[in-house]
């Protein structure tokens, strides 16, 4: 039970650490990512809005992923889990 804990908090820590470095590996990516979000809003601006004609482009239905909140979430419990175990020895 003890290794899994340890494993359990390499894992979060190494996640996060992953996570917060990939836009540090591939800083090009975020610039064509920020290019293309700037396009697709300014495209989106100069559209005129008819509620009657359905835009072909846009998804049929919105997904929402909170991954940080999961992420800040898991780490939160990962620790609380830990510190109950410790504590009830």
């Amino acid at each position: 039970m003890n290794d899994f804990i340890l494993y359990s908090i390499i894992g979060s820590v190494v996640l996060t650490v992953l996570l917060n470095a990939l836009p540090l590996l591939f800083p090009k990516a975020s610039d064509k990512l920020r290019q293309k979000i700037e396009e697709y809003s300014q495209r989106n601006a100069e559209q005129k809005y008819d509620p009657d004609q359905p835009d072909e482009n846009k998804p049929k239905i919105n997904i929402f992923f909170p991954w940080k909140a999961m992420l800040l979430g898991s780490l939160i419990l990962t620790v609380l889990i830990n510190l109950i175990a410790w504590l009830s020895r």
